[in-house]
């Protein structure tokens, strides 16, 4: 009888412990950091606040304007996500430095900065 009650002590005992394991990931998954912040951290510094590029370096590096960029026009997430995921060039990657969900919230933050569609020319009075 008394090896069964701590059989069932330590199962109890250990089911406690996994649960509060996995509730330290889902309050680590609550604290991600939003694109804003992200952005900041990570991009600005040679993107800019506007993804237009930062003047001391578009001269070196002309692809730092998103709002040009091909990837971004054509509004391609699959290339937007592998290249902040495993950078290109001069920009480095940022797998292992950010959740995957951290990382899909810059891709929509890039997306931000493509060009707006031009309307189509208004005609004026006849």
């Amino acid at each position: 009888m008394k090896g069964t009650v701590r059989v069932v002590l330590f199962a109890a005992t250990a089911s406690v412990g996994v649960a509060s394991a996995l509730q330290g990931c889902a309050a680590e998954k609550k604290n991600l950091r939003e694109a804003t912040a992200l952005w900041t951290e990570y991009c600005a510094r040679c993107h800019g606040a506007d993804g237009k590029g930062e003047a001391h370096s578009i001269d070196l590096y002309p692809k730092l304007d998103l709002s040009l960029s091909a990837m971004i026009q054509t509004r391609d997430r699959i290339l937007i996500h592998d290249r902040i995921t495993r950078g290109y060039g001069a920009m480095p990657g940022y797998l292992g430095r950010m959740e995957p969900e951290e990382i899909g919230r810059l891709v929509n933050r890039c997306l931000e900065f493509a060009a707006a569609p031009k309307s189509a020319p208004t005609e004026g009075p006849r």
